[in-house]
């Protein structure tokens, strides 16, 4: 027990800067080569894969493509729709499925950052 414990407050304990890095700011148009891009998001309840499609240099879909979390994905079904709304991966935090919600915003992070122009 007390190893899972330490496991806990050493590896997935955010600090506050690495949540700052999570909020992502609104990219211009244009920053973004078009294509279909995944990346993944993990928290100590499981792992999340988020998806987004570039259009225009612009994020036109993003989903939760697999979900291999405790809890059910329900609770953060609504970050994908903030993602095309904000063009970014600054979501809101969901109360009662935080850490869901950031291994998401990291999911979509990577995502993001393979659709950047060189």
């Amino acid at each position: 027990m007390a190893i899972a414990v330490v496991g806990y407050l050493v590896g997935y304990e955010r600090t506050p800067r690495a949540r700052q890095a999570l909020v992502a700011h609104p990219t211009p148009r244009g920053v973004y080569r078009d294509g279909t891009y995944s990346g993944w998001g993990d928290s100590i309840h499981g792992r999340v894969q988020a998806t987004v499609v570039i259009r225009r240099g612009r994020i036109v879909t993003a989903q939760i493509s697999t979900c291999r979390m405790r809890y059910p994905c329900s609770m953060i079904a609504s970050l994908p729709t903030q993602v095309v709304e904000r063009q970014s991966a600054g979501v809101d935090a969901v109360s009662g499925a935080t850490q869901s919600a950031e291994a998401f915003a990291e999911a979509i992070n990577g995502a993001l950052a393979q659709a950047v122009r060189p």
